[in-house]
């Protein structure tokens, strides 16, 4: 089912919207033609960063981790920068994500994700495609640049 792409509208917040902590993360790795970018197509379609709630106990690290295992089936990655935070509806209007991003590395190619229906996807960097979530986009082409500006040592490898 092709879903009809957010609007404006999805980053007003309506009143008495409840909130809800998440995080999501810009995951790179390094191969012969630059760098790459995991991209996780969700069922339907839908190309987006990896990201999911932070569930009760959990540090943004955990659930972060736990995310990137459970979308994209990625076990050894590191968090190297703090992107910030995003905040927008979730798509059925219910509630207000506040997503913190993070830069990670990794030198895996990714297992099957735990979440049915998800696969993940290299994609280059300085060639990625439109994300469903047009914050999303915007997030990742300011981290193409701040690379471009040597912003991030990225050492390879983890």
């Amino acid at each position: 089912m092709k879903l009809p792409p957010p609007d404006a509208s999805f980053y007003i917040r309506p009143p008495n919207t409840p909130e809800r902590a998440s995080v999501g993360a810009a995951v790179l790795k390094r191969s012969d033609s630059g760098w790459l970018l995991a991209v996780v197509i969700e069922p339907g379609d839908f190309p987006q960063l990896p990201k999911g709630g932070v569930e009760p106990g959990e540090t943004h690290e955990q659930a972060l981790m736990r995310e990137l295992r459970e979308e994209v089936g990625l076990y050894a990655v590191r968090v190297v920068a703090d992107l910030g935070t995003l905040e927008r509806l979730n798509y059925v209007r219910t509630r207000w994500q506040v997503t913190r991003y993070s830069l990670c590395l990794t030198d895996e190619v990714g297992q099957p994700p735990l979440e049915p229906g998800f696969r993940l996807e290299w994609h280059l960097l300085n060639a990625a495609p439109a994300l469903f979530w047009p914050e999303q986009t915007r997030l990742v082409e300011s981290v193409r640049e701040a690379l471009a500006r040597g912003e991030y040592r990225l050492e390879a490898g983890m």
